[in-house]
C-alpha cells in the first residue's frame, strides 16, 4: 500500500471517528429533553378582536397534553415535507382527540407567516409559535440538527415515547393509536 493511500485510510478514519463522537454527544436523556420541552414557553395565537391585531398567550406543550398520546409535531411554512403531512395530523387528530390522542404543531415561523398556510389547508389543532426560540427548543427536545420535519410522540405524562425525524407516516401513526387502544382506520397513502 503506497504512503499516499495509507495517508488517506487515516484521514478517513480520523473523519469517521469526529462524526461518531459528535453523533455521541448529541444524544440527550429523554427525560430531559422532555422537561425542556414541556417546559419552554411558546406563544399562542389568540381569536383576533379586528383582522389586524393579534392577541397573544403563553403557551406550553404541558398545558395541552392528550390522555393518551400527544404527537407534537415541529414545522414551517416554508418546509415542503412539513406541508406534505399535515393533512394527515389534521385527519388523525379529528378522528382521535375525543379518544385522548393530542396533536400540536410548533411553528418554527411567526403567526403572520404560519396563518395563511394553516388557513388554506383547514388546519385547526393547537399551534403554538416558536418562531427564534424554536430551534432551541428543538435542540433541547431531542433535535441538536435542527432538521424539519421532528416530531415527538408523548405519552399521558409528557415523556418521550418516540423521535421521528422527517415525515410521519399513516402506518407509524396507526401503531401510535393502536399502542393506547385508539381504534381508527388510517388511509395507508401516506
Amino acid at each position: 500500500m503506497s504512503s499516499a493511500n495509507k495517508a488517506l485510510l487515516v484521514f478517513i478514519a480520523i473523519v469517521a471517528f469526529a462524526i461518531g463522537a459528535a453523533i455521541n454527544s448529541s444524544r440527550v436523556d429523554d427525560s430531559a429533553s422532555s422537561n425542556a420541552l414541556l417546559s419552554a414557553e411558546l406563544k399562542q395565537a389568540m381569536p383576533q378582536s379586528t383582522p389586524d391585531q393579534v392577541e397573544y398567550s403563553i403557551g406550553k406543550v404541558n398545558d395541552l397534553l392528550g390522555e393518551k398520546l400527544t404527537l407534537v409535531n415541529f414545522w414551517a411554512s416554508w418546509c415542503a415535507p412539513c406541508r406534505e403531512e399535515m393533512p394527515l395530523f389534521q385527519s388523525v387528530y379529528q378522528a382521535a382527540n375525543s379518544q385522548g390522542f393530542q396533536v400540536i404543531g410548533v411553528a418554527i415561523d411567526s403567526y403572520e407567516q404560519a396563518k395563511p398556510m394553516l388557513d388554506s389547508m383547514g388546519i385547526s389543532y393547537p399551534i403554538l409559535y416558536a418562531e427564534l426560540t424554536g430551534m432551541e427548543v428543538m435542540n433541547s427536545a431531542g433535535n441538536p440538527q435542527g432538521l424539519l420535519p421532528y416530531s415527538l410522540v408523548l405519552d399521558s405524562e409528557g415523556k418521550i415515547v418516540e423521535k421521528v425525524l422527517g415525515l410521519v407516516h399513516a402506518a407509524q401513526m396507526a401503531q401510535w393509536l393502536k399502542s393506547v387502544d385508539i381504534a381508527l382506520d388510517i388511509d395507508g397513502t401516506h
